[in-house]
Formats: structure tokens, sequence, C-alpha cells
């Protein structure tokens, strides 16, 4: 059993590993030659083993100030700043102190590892072992693969990791690997979002939170620190050229002007009167007796019958149409008619219908995703009681709904619109008319992000799901989530996207994976995917 364990760097994440090694009866080399820095990783791991209840942890810890020039440690990890040329110099010197059959790891979360593997003997034996910060607490680990990489390295990497009491995800050596690739859209997709003024930066993150995130964009851009979210964004789009990554120069202004966040007092926030107020989005279910009142749902599918159920709960008449060529059949009386639709078309044929056929004061919801709102009023005789909405999946996982603050929606129909889903127990967000309103953009974005990955072999979809959901608190991992919307919807959603901002935020081709039923039936939306990325995404 390899018992000797080098890490070279005491920063946050060196001290970090240094501790859960020991915590996991490893003896630990800790290499610092700043003595500031050493004394507080010291004070850190004895901190810790006393939270631990471990005593005896801090003991096994040796603190050196350079490599030494023998050791018969079996494994290092370099864990220091994020510079190739200091990287590729540490690795060096630990090739030299080193036996050449020991693991030498990279804590790397943006360079190639490949880069650090050419630069010493044995190639071979070198390996990705990304944590994530703080190491103490978050339990992922990407293994990052090099190509010359050999499984017996990967194998004892993932041996180590499964030591220490962490889960490891095997990523190749592709930039970003799992994480910070997949995550970028969350921060890109919702800046772009900002600049399009959708809504305001606390709305957007109330938004976000009722969606299943843990914390709003620009809120987690703020204690990660500005500077530190864009460095990884430029290093992601310097080795892909992808344009759909490209940072956001209203991140980089921000930089420029020392906005970084909660270290510098302001980021997205201000920070000079303590953290500010984090408004909750989610309603509670009114009590009392149902509305007298007829609502029509128009449309089929699980939004369609969610909504109905709901409705069934809150107003004494609930209408279900499921089919358009029974539009005809929508009662005079409906106060509301809410239009579902398929999910996955634009609805402006259906909603002219029921202009024709509707009194004037009756309410139409249409579905904003799928639809072109400002198209769809255009054609109706009273544009002005037409709103759209966003419910991008599940209508009971989601806690707010997305309105949209249309040009020609009255004051009052947007009024009624709000009442009516604070009635069954939703938030809402007023945002401006623009493709994919936020949400859809957002998880849209990261669900073909996480698809192209898997397309590109990155890492498996099962693995992609656990490293998002272990490595950024996700709700659900993105390929599940692309599962439950609906890879047909998500398409609609993005094309739409696309024809506004540019094709680099198109669907990719493997959407249609994600409605493969049980039974094997594909529903392609975009396009035949490669067999590849079929296999990869459903693990055939």
């Amino acid at each position: 059993m390899e018992e000797t364990v080098v890490v070279v760097g005491a920063g946050t994440m060196g001290a970090g590993i240094a501790f859960v090694a020991a915590l996991a009866g490893y003896t630990v080399d800790l290499i610092e030659p700043d003595r500031a820095m050493q004394e507080r990783a010291q004070a850190f791991i004895a901190t810790a083993a006393e939270r631990a209840g471990d005593a005896g942890v801090a003991g096994r810890v040796r603190y050196h100030a350079s490599i030494p020039e023998r050791s018969d440690a079996a494994i290092a990890i370099e864990a220091v700043s994020e510079r190739l040329d200091v990287k590729r110099a540490v690795f060096a010197a630990l090739a030299r102190s080193l036996p050449p059959h020991a693991l030498l790891a990279t804590n790397t979360s943006s360079l190639p590892v490949e880069a650090l593997a050419e630069s010493v003997p044995q190639p071979e034996r070198v390996v990705g072992v990304h944590f994530f910060n703080p190491p103490v607490a978050m339990k992922l680990v990407e293994v990052v693969h090099a190509p010359a990489t050999s499984d017996e390295a990967i194998e004892r990497a993932c041996a180590f990791v499964a030591r220490l009491g962490k889960t490891a995800v095997l990523a190749a050596d592709t930039p970003g690997f799992i994480v910070n690739r997949v995550a970028r859209p969350y921060y890109l997709q919702s800046m772009r979002a900002l600049a399009r003024e959708v809504a305001s930066v606390p709305e957007l993150d109330a938004l976000a939170r009722a969606a299943g995130f843990r914390m709003g964009p620009f809120e987690l851009m703020d204690l990660i620190g500005l500077d530190v979210n864009l460095a990884t964004s430029e290093s992601v789009y310097e080795r892909t050229g992808a344009e759909r990554l490209m940072p956001a120069e209203m991140q980089r202004e921000m930089v420029s002007r020392g906005r970084l966040g909660r270290k510098s007092g302001a980021g997205f926030y201000d920070y000079s009167e303590g953290p500010p107020d984090r408004a909750d989005l989610g309603v509670e279910l009114p009590e009392g007796e149902r509305r007298d009142e007829l609502v029509a749902v128009v449309g089929f599918g699980g939004l369609a019958d969610e909504l109905a159920e709901r409705l069934e709960s809150r107003f004494a008449r609930v209408q279900r149409i499921e089919n358009d060529e029974l539009l005809d059949e929508v009662s005079p009386g409906a106060t509301i008619v809410i239009d579902v639709g398929n999910g996955t078309a634009d609805r402006g044929d259906a909603i002219a219908a029921l202009d024709a056929l509707l009194a004037p004061q009756t309410l139409i919801l249409v579905d904003a995703y799928a639809t072109a709102i400002d198209a769809c009023a255009r054609r109706l005789r009273h544009p002005d009681r037409l709103v759209g909405f966003g419910v991008l999946g599940s209508f009971e996982s989601q806690r707010a709904v997305e309105i949209v603050d249309s040009q020609d929606a009255s004051d009052e129909a947007l009024a009624q619109a709000q009442t009516l889903f604070e009635a069954l127990g939703k938030g809402v967000v007023l945002v401006e008319d623009v493709p994919g309103l936020f949400l859809g953009r957002v998880v849209g974005s990261i669900v073909n992000e996480a698809v192209i990955a898997v397309h590109e072999n990155v890492a498996a979809a099962d693995d992609v799901d656990l490293a998002m959901r272990l490595g950024t608190n996700y709700p659900i991992g993105p390929i599940a989530w692309g599962r439950e919307i609906g890879g047909a919807r998500l398409t609609r959603v993005l094309r739409r996207l696309a024809d506004a901002e540019g094709e680099a935020f198109a669907p990719h081709r493997s959407l249609w994976v994600l409605d493969v039923e049980e039974e094997g039936e594909a529903a392609p939306v975009a396009g035949p995917a490669s067999p590849d990325a079929s296999s990869a995404l459903w693990g055939g």
C-alpha cells in the first residue's frame, strides 16, 4: 500500500489535499518555500484535525521548504499556481526526487496534463487529480488521463481518491475537463441575459435558485472572485476556440475596474454593508376555497397534465383541450386560456384561432420558450391580452415562472397572469421578450454543453452528471435534466436562440438522443447523431 504522499504547494488547495491525505492515514510531505504560507497551512491542518476528532492527523504532515533530493514516496501531487512553466519545473524536480514508478499527479484545473507529462521521463505515470475547493468538504475529484497516461496510473489514482473518501470521475485531457467546461454556460449565458436586460441581477439569481441551483450565477461569481472565474473562462476559450464559450466583455471590464466580488467589497453586488438579501421566489400554495372561474388548458404532455392537476385544486372549473382540432370547443366563458402545446412548436396559428373565438377580456397565456411572442401578438385582434410564460421542465420542481413583459401585453394582463401563477404556488419574475428568456437559455446551454462533451468523449454521460452534481451542486445532472425537459424542447429553445444571436449557440445534433424512450424508439429532432454519441449518452 502506498503510504507516503508528497504535496507541493501549501495554499488553500495544497493544504486541503494534504489534510485529507493525512486523515486517510498517509504520511504527507508538504512542500512550501513561503514560510508564512507554510505556517498558515499548519494552523489550518491543526484546526481541521481538531474538528475531525483525529489528533494524529497533524502529526502525519511533515513540512519542507523544498522538494527533497530523494524521496521514497509513491505519489506526488502538485498544487502550485496555474502557470505551465512553474508546474513543469515542479514536475521536473519531482521526477528527479521520486522513484521511476511513482505516480506524478497535477491538481491543475485548466492546463493540459499532456504538457506536463511531456516534461518528465515515463510520461505514462502522469495523471490529473483535480480536487474541488475546499478539498475537505468537496467529494468530487476529476481523474484526468492524458494521451500517454497508462491504465495502471489511472487505476492507482482512482484507488488513491477512493481511500481519501472521495468520488472519482474519469475525464479526458480536454479544456476545462468536465466541470469547468460544462459549467461555463451558467456564467456566460447569465451575463449575456443581463447585457440584454432580461431582468435585474437579483431577479436572475432568484430565478436560478428557483430552478434548483444552490446559488445564482452572479452571487456565485462574486463568491468565487470575478478574476478567478474570468481566468477559467479565458483558459477554456483559448484552448477550445469555441465562440459559444467566449468570455463576456462585461466581466473583463468589471475585473479591470477592480470589482472582483466579495473579496474586493463589490462585484455584481455591493458588500459594503454586508451580504445582500437573497429573495426566495417560492410562495406557499394558498389555502381556502377554489376560485369560481373557468380556466382552459390547451396542449398535451407532462406540463399540460401538471398544470391541469394544480389548477383543479385552485379553480372550480378546469377544461382540458388536448388537440388543436378541438380548439373551437374552448368554452366562451373561460376567463383564462393557458396554451401549452407540445413544447416543441410555435403556437402562432393556435393562438390566432383562439383570439378569434374568445371574448376580448379572456387572458391568453402561451409557452414563450417555443413561441415567438412578438410575432404571435402581431397576428391578433387583441394583442394586449396575450402573455408569454416560461416553465422549462416540471411545473412541480420549478418554484418560479418567467412572465414575458412584452410591448403589447397590458398591465392588467400581466397582473392577471401573476395572480394566476401565485394562486398555483409559484413565484413570478417579469422578463424581457428574448429567445429562451433566462432559464431556457441558461439550462438549455448547460445541457447542450454536456451533450457536446459526451459526444467528444470528454467523459461518459453518467460521469458528467455525477461530476456536475458533486462538483457544482447542480440539482440534477445536465444529461438527466435534458431527458426530463426533452431533447426536442431544448432543441426548439436553442434553435430560436441561435437564430437571434448566432449559430455558435445552436443545439447539438445529439440532443435528439435525450428523447430516446425506454423501449429504444428514437425521436430525432435535429438530424442524426453519430452512433458513438448515442452509445456514450446511453452507456451502450
